[in-house]
């Protein structure tokens, strides 16, 4: 996967609910070319900056996880990432 993979996603569903791997409901928007996340519970949005989503999308290649855990070192939005990706069917596992 790419960055610009990832913030295909990101456009693909803009503003539509999606769920965490815990279930959690959050929206994903765009912003300066890069993804943010409203999680339902809080409303408010936020974002890594593009550097922590690039090494998202670095590890993820990496070790190819779905487990938002693996990714706690690199971004506090891992679970979003994760459920971005699951949304989209791209279950590696």
């Amino acid at each position: 996967m790419t960055y610009d993979e990832l913030l295909e996603l990101a456009r693909r569903f803009d503003g539509r609910t999606l769920t965490t791997v815990t279930g959690r409901e959050f929206r994903v928007g765009i912003y300066r070319d890069c993804p943010f996340f409203i999680p339902e519970s809080s409303g408010y949005g936020q974002s890594d900056g593009r550097k922590a989503a690039e090494a998202f999308v670095a590890r993820f290649n990496e070790i190819e996880s779905l487990r938002p855990g693996d990714y706690g070192d690199v971004t506090r939005n891992a679970s979003y990432f994760v459920g971005m990706l699951l949304a989209a069917g791209r279950d590696r596992s």
